[in-house]
């Protein structure tokens, strides 16, 4: 690779002068500013982002510190959104992924902070609380999907209250009442969020929650989270008194939860309607009919984090709630009818 010395050399001139062209300087004969471009363009040379440190003039690098992000298909929406913006403003974005290793993390925010970026973003698969260590001096910084409880910098994360009050309002406006929960992981963020709007759009339709329809879908610690599953649609199956409408914690379980009623021998949705979350495409539009759901909104949160580390929007640090919406597809009717023809155990 071509260096300053090289350039120097080719044209005729000092280190010097090349510098002073690199810098913009106007001290330079325009004769000399062309022999000197030409000798660049001949050797291919292009200033390293090290020099431009040196310089003082800004990098145009942007880091994301991923938490195991690259390796999960249906978030990394949140990358394509913080590399849009980048792309807009003719910076380069470079990728650290940790594997959830809070070593590494450190290890990736030094070296970035070496690389001079100009801003670094903190980036999780799923909506969390992390832990963000002093290392940034003045960098600017924000989380995106994730948040501190500190609040120290701009945090953007998705309205998982707002989006199990969504998702319930999808079924309870269809005419439903008999309405399960198939939720997420026990303790995740977003689980206790989106009981919370499923809770609070129950209540303001008059109905009471049915306790033994809510069940955690999904299990930490298997190798299959859904392990359990064909165990909890059992049970909500148990009795006479059965559901009509059944939401999921995300598009993967509703898919098993649609697979596991058509062996029992039920239609989707003439039997039972289903709800997922996330839109997680490769199901939700695969699917047939296609899977009703609402929304995570992963690209938006991209964007906005991004656009607030890099000066966009200069309000001060706090959190940002982008709206879970629901997507209309075709896994949701109307309750079946009281004979309950059709269904079967």
């Amino acid at each position: 690779m071509a260096t300053i010395h090289d350039v120097a050399e080719k044209a005729g001139v000092s280190i010097k002068t090349v510098s002073r062209v690199l810098n913009g300087g106007t001290e330079v004969s325009q004769k000399t500013r062309t022999r000197i471009e030409q000798a660049m363009r001949s050797l291919e040379f292009a200033p390293s982002a090290a020099a431009r440190m040196l310089r003082g003039r800004p990098t145009g690098l942007v880091a994301v510190i991923a938490e195991k992000l690259t390796t999960t298909p249906d978030s990394s929406e949140i990358i394509k959104g913080i590399q849009l913006v980048c792309e807009e403003q003719g910076k380069m974005l470079l990728i650290g992924e940790t594997g959830g290793n809070a070593a590494i993390a450190d290890r990736l925010v030094a070296d970035m902070r070496e690389r001079r970026v100009e801003a670094i973003l903190f980036a999780t698969p799923f909506h969390r609380q992390v832990t963000v260590e002093p290392l940034l001096g003045s960098t600017p910084t924000a989380l995106a999907n994730c948040f501190e409880v500190p609040g120290r910098y701009t945090q953007v994360v998705p309205d998982d209250e707002g989006g199990g009050y969504a998702a319930a309002q999808i079924v309870l406006q269809a005419g439903h009442r008999k309405i399960a929960f198939l939720q997420l992981i026990p303790g995740m963020v977003a689980t206790g969020l989106r009981l919370r709007g499923f809770q609070r759009a129950m209540q303001e339709h008059g109905v009471p929650p049915n306790a033994a329809w809510l069940i955690h879908g999904a299990e930490a610690g298997d190798a299959d989270e859904f392990a359990h599953l064909n165990d909890a649609v059992d049970r909500l199956f148990a009795s006479g008194d059965r559901p009509t409408a059944i939401l999921c914690g995300n598009d993967k379980m509703a898919m098993r939860v649609i697979f596991i009623l058509q062996r029992r021998g039920l239609r989707v949705p003439a039997d039972v309607s289903i709800v997922g979350f996330d839109d997680f495409r490769l199901i939700s539009e695969a699917l047939d009919p296609g899977l009703t759901t609402v929304a995570l909104p992963y690209r938006q949160i991209g964007e906005l984090s991004a656009r607030r580390a890099l000066g966009q929007a200069p309000e001060p640090a706090g959190t940002i709630q982008v709206p879970c919406l629901p997507v209309m597809r075709g896994t949701v009717g109307a309750p079946p009818a009281a004979s309950g023809k059709g269904a079967k155990s």
